[in-house]
């Protein structure tokens, strides 16, 4: 009977400890598997019966295997970005968007300080205008056209100064000859700049027919496109079908998120084999290359003569690189890689990345992809009338 009733108490213990785990702590199914783990260990010492003391180890073993394999997906993820982030960027810069997910405050500039440890990798500010862009130079007469780009962080500029930021450094060596569009923004996918033109935010922002529509790419783009991401949880959900892709929503929409499996990602196992960290693949890779074709298809639509040339970070090392390209390349995309613009990119690329732990390109990078563009993409010729169209096909060749 005494055993019986150390054994209640045991259970009513570890779950009361439980559920106020996963209230206070960041990981609590870490804990949890611990306190569970340990719980029945207890219970198996107590336990009489032979057959039922097996079970129970049996028990804490396997409870114990999965508590150190959450600990183990812990760390990794701790280590993963050892950087930490200051200034204005993290208290008054994201703001919730309904269309977009999320954006920068409009008419704002934000001051980002980057560190590891105490060593500063970059100070920069970032000025947002009051349609929500990157500011860019302002253009002069006579116009050739403008220029809309799209992208993430990379074609944001991520780590440098506002006139350092690729489009910028556009308009600068055209002689502020195109009116030049930043629409890229931190951790933004393929799947914001869709939305952006069917929901009509570019055509409410832009004054001007666009000439050319350049969208940089990177392989991680393919996880962001179909919602696999932690920080985009209110993006534009679009699925895949045989006319192409359509929007079904939001990524946070209840139907495709139910309390409960909001609920299981906290525990990291399940996040990582089921959720949002598992790894993309073929239905995500067919996806993106969608909703990229699917942008190409409406600038042809609505602007027409204007050219869609898509950028691609061509790393090697990651997963579903060479897929990506095939996709793009069945899709009739003009298509220029990165490796192809800057010398030894392939051999080298640390040489190109702000520091060790960031990755993103440094002001000399910016400006080497935008002297390319200048080129190759728009054509352009230093003091000419006109502007000659960009490269078909693949714009490497």
């Amino acid at each position: 009977m005494i055993s019986r009733y150390r054994l209640f108490l045991l259970v009513l213990l570890t779950v009361c400890v439980s559920i106020a785990v996963f209230y206070l702590a960041k990981y609590p199914f870490l804990w949890s598997l611990l306190l569970w783990t340990a719980g029945t260990f207890i219970a198996a010492v107590w336990v009489g019966k032979s057959w039922l003391k097996v079970v129970l180890v049996n028990l804490a073993a396997a409870l114990f295997a999965l508590s150190a394999y959450e600990a183990y997906l812990w760390q990794r993820e701790i280590r993963s970005d050892p950087t930490r982030l200051q200034g204005t960027y993290t208290t008054e810069y994201f703001m919730g968007d309904d269309l977009l997910g999320y954006g920068p405050a409009k008419a704002k500039t934000a001051v980002s300080e980057k560190y590891y440890k105490d060593e500063l990798i970059y100070s920069v500010r970032y000025t947002i205008d009051e349609a929500g862009l990157r500011i860019s130079p302002a253009a002069v007469e006579p116009e050739l056209g403008c220029v809309l780009f799209f992208g993430g962080s990379v074609t944001f500029g991520e780590g440098v100064e506002d006139d350092q930021a690729m489009p910028y450094q556009v308009g600068v060596l055209t002689g502020k000859r195109y009116r030049i569009y930043n629409f890229a923004f931190h951790g933004y996918g393929p799947h914001q700049m869709l939305a952006a033109f069917e929901g009509g935010r570019v055509d409410e922002i832009i004054n001007c027919r666009p000439t050319h529509v350049v969208y940089q790419a990177i392989i991680p783009h393919v996880e962001r496109a179909a919602g696999l991401t932690s920080w985009d949880k209110h993006g534009p959900r679009y699925v895949a079908g045989a006319d192409g892709v359509r929007l079904a929503g939001r990524f946070d929409d209840d139907e495709v998120n139910p309390p409960w499996k909001v609920w299981l990602t906290k525990w990291l196992t399940y996040d990582t084999l089921f959720g949002k960290r598992r790894p993309a693949g073929s239905d995500e890779l067919h996806l993106y290359a969608e909703i990229v074709d699917a942008v190409q298809a409406l600038v042809r639509l609505r602007y027409p003569g204007a050219e869609f040339h898509v950028l691609i970070w061509d790393d090697h090392g990651l997963a579903l690189h060479d897929r990506v390209l095939e996709e793009f390349q069945a899709r009739d995309l003009r298509l220029h890689r990165i490796s192809d613009i800057l010398p030894g990119y392939r051999e080298d690329k640390s040489r190109y990345e702000l520091n060790i732990y960031d990755h993103h390109p440094t002001a000399a990078t910016h400006a080497a992809v935008a002297e390319y563009i200048v080129r190759v993409v728009l054509g352009y010729q230093g003091g000419s009338s006109s502007h000659q169209g960009g490269s078909s096909g693949d714009g490497t060749s």
